[in-house]
């Protein structure tokens, strides 16, 4: 794998730049998916925060849901950097009575699909017991194991909790019902959309912050509890995730091929799907009858029967999950990412960036991450629009060459793991001091009193 390069092992974290925090504190991180092997975007952000937190020096107790127990490297790098890891099987039939549970008491399919009472019991237990500084859920899905946890005091203790939110799912799930290719998704989209709704714009006032990756995502949150005359949402930070720029880094030896487009993501889910097939069915033919000679590789783990229709079509590959997507990725012209749906941020676009690639990507797919259109890539909405930008790119070597040193250098600059999470990192410190001190002035108060 690339990371070889860099001395180092493609599949966990990086070591991360930082040293040890002056103040270590006790975190609880709880998570609806093991962080390894990283095949997802959470399991790679949450894999990176252990990462970091631990080589600060933070004592981390992590509670994990998993389809089946770990084991082997992928328990023995966790557990190395965790002083505890508890984790609690989620099978199919688990998942099915979740699902059936929340849709009876209005609560979103994805919540229910990750219920676990084990994972809850086990986590108000050790708040109950551990003195924890910061409990840490990350997604929406975890927030049943963690809501109300800031006002359980332990021994005259409070921790202060953080609810990732991240993505806004009602945007993202408004989006995916606009754009889901077959009548049961959009159904399924439409209702889940109607759930999370009522859910996202009141589960944040159980908890002490919210984090959202842009502002794209708090707006959507602010407007849904607007729509529902609920408390606006006041108690957010922006906390996106990073890229391993090392490991994308282009390597020397993969030659470039002149005529080659790119997608790259897990071909899995439902919005990279529908990106693909919009792209193939829309804009594919324009950039054939201009090249002949062009060719398309989609690159991704799990690819639905849909994608894998595509293979040998028009100059189309579909290689399924590859040992090094940065070496994919460095082959190719121009990378695409035609994403009409979703939410929060595009770990793609940032990879792309980070191997210092021409882009052409839509509107919705820089939302999260705010790179300048025309100095860091090119921005088209639209079937015209984005084959016109793929034809001019393909067409001047020197336009790539140009947006893809200025796209490597952005990502290098603003967003590497240790930056973003240095900023949440200090917002742990200080709220958990402020929590120190507000415990410390109510028992100096109790005290004093007659």
């Amino acid at each position: 794998m690339n990371d070889c390069r860099q001395g180092q092992d493609a599949r966990y974290p990086r070591r991360m730049a930082v040293s040890p925090a002056a103040r270590p504190l006790r975190i609880a991180i709880v998570c609806s998916r093991f962080p390894l092997p990283m095949t997802r975007a959470d399991q790679m952000t949450v894999a990176h925060l252990l990462a970091f937190l631990a080589a600060r020096g933070h004592r981390i107790d992590l509670f994990s849901l998993a389809d089946r127990a770990p084991g082997g490297a992928w328990l023995e790098w966790v557990a190395a950097r965790c002083a505890r890891v508890a984790v609690f099987r989620q099978p199919w039939w688990r998942r099915a009575v979740g699902v059936a549970s929340a849709v009876l008491r209005g609560k979103p399919l994805q919540v229910g699909w990750f219920a676990n009472r084990g994972l809850r019991r086990a986590v108000r237990a050790a708040v109950a017991r551990r003195g924890y500084h910061v409990v840490y859920g990350y997604t929406l899905r975890s927030a049943e194991a963690v809501r109300g946890l800031g006002t359980a005091r332990a021994g005259g203790h409070a921790p202060a909790t953080y609810l990732a939110l991240q993505v806004s799912q009602t945007l993202n799930t408004r989006r995916i019902a606009r754009e889901a290719p077959g009548v049961r998704e959009r159904w399924l989209y439409r209702l889940e959309h109607r759930l999370t709704a009522r859910y996202e714009a009141a589960i944040w006032r159980d908890f002490t912050h919210t984090t959202l990756i842009g502002e794209a995502d708090a707006a959507a949150v602010r407007a849904t509890c607007i729509a529902r005359s609920a408390p606006v949402i006041d108690n957010y930070l922006l906390a996106p995730h990073g890229v391993d720029a090392d490991r994308f880094r282009p390597p020397e030896h993969v030659a470039e091929m002149p005529l080659r487009l790119l997608f790259c993501g897990v071909m899995a889910t439902n919005t990279n799907v529908a990106a693909v097939l919009w792209f193939v069915r829309q804009v594919w033919p324009r950039l054939r009858a201009a090249f002949p000679g062009a060719s398309f590789a989609i690159v991704g783990r799990m690819p639905r029967a849909e994608i894998r229709a595509l293979h040998g079509r028009d100059g189309i590959e579909v290689t399924g999950e590859v040992a090094d997507p940065a070496a994919e990725i460095a082959a190719a012209a121009v990378c695409v990412d035609p994403m009409q749906a979703g939410a929060g941020m595009q770990n793609k676009l940032l990879e792309y960036f980070a191997s210092g690639k021409a882009v052409v990507a839509t509107s919705v797919a820089n939302e999260g991450i705010g790179a300048v259109a025309g100095r860091h890539f090119l921005a088209a909405d639209g079937v015209e629009a984005f084959a016109a930008a793929a034809s001019r790119l393909l067409r001047d070597a020197a336009l790539r060459q140009r947006l893809g040193t200025a796209a490597r250098a952005y990502a290098v600059r603003e967003w590497s793991w240790e930056r973003h999470f240095e900023r949440l990192e200090a917002h742990f410190l200080a709220t958990s001091a402020a929590s120190a001190t507000s415990e410390s002035g109510a028992g100096e108060r109790h005290q004093a009193k007659p």
